[in-house]
């Protein structure tokens, strides 16, 4: 996605401004991480969220099994399948898809597009220019390029110019670290919202709780309050562990090819 924008963010700095360009190209490559990373988790959360729908169903349908209990879905992902149809039709394995592509798309452009904007204002502040490794953008007068900056020999001003590999390790793990614990916290309520969703789909109407994700959250706030949104937040936390590993660990292999 950062490819495909890249020609309409040049296109945007070509245009007459008295701002500095070097802050306007740092802004526009900033609004480039967060963008992509929206549209990147948007487009995953379209295709794949009926295979996240059935993962929760079955993962709610732990303890039963027994005569007293016994399981909502015996066969397991085409029972899920062939209920919610039948309930729903196709519609039925969307259930939550809007809250969730908002959450989503908020969740990956604070996630990736933050972890961009915290190493650049890092290196920005160390007096080092916009890293060619952290943006996909060219422009003929400021030479972000690494192909541009080898053309023009590598001035002094080229000369400081770096990538996020002029980072430690341990710096770029704190900065993944924090950015995952803040995005995961904000989209967090989001999240909720859709899984309460998720459940009751395949219900008759009458017995279900919510109507759409506004009702949702309307209910859960005169009920539970503001903490019914950040209820199971512990393990989510310790997900974001994870979360700043991968992010790193892409951060590593991408500089290193």
């Amino acid at each position: 996605y950062k490819t495909a924008i890249s020609p309409l963010l040049v296109w945007s700095l070509r245009l007459p401004s008295n701002r500095d360009p070097e802050i306007r190209q740092k802004r526009r490559s900033i609004f480039s991480s967060f963008l992509s990373g929206g549209l990147a988790g948007g487009t995953v959360t379209t295709v794949l969220y009926p295979v996240e729908f059935v993962r929760t169903r079955l993962a709610m349908d732990i303890g039963r099994g027994t005569q007293d209990v016994p399981r909502l879905y015996p066969g397991g992902t085409r029972d899920v399948c062939l209920s919610i149809w039948r309930a729903d039709g196709w519609r039925g394995l969307y259930q939550g898809y809007g809250i969730a592509l908002m959450g989503v798309v908020l969740y990956r452009a604070l996630h990736l597009g933050g972890y961009d904007a915290v190493k650049t204002e890092i290196l920005h502040r160390r007096g080092h220019q916009m890293a060619p490794g952290d943006f996909h953008i060219t422009n003929d007068k400021t030479r972000i390029s690494g192909q541009n900056n080898l053309l023009s020999g590598g001035g002094s001003r080229d000369s400081k110019s770096i990538s996020s590999s002029g980072l430690t390790m341990g710096e770029r793990f704190l900065a993944a670290q924090i950015v995952s614990i803040f995005a995961g916290t904000a989209c967090y309520p989001i999240d909720s919202i859709r899984r309460r969703l998720m459940m009751q789909a395949g219900l008759p109407r009458e017995e279900r709780l919510y109507m759409n994700s506004f009702d949702c959250f309307r209910r859960v706030i005169a009920t539970e309050g503001f903490r019914g949104f950040y209820l199971g937040i512990g393990p989510n936390l310790l997900r974001s562990f994870g979360a700043a590993l991968l992010l790193v660990s892409y951060d590593v292999f991408k500089i290193k090819t």
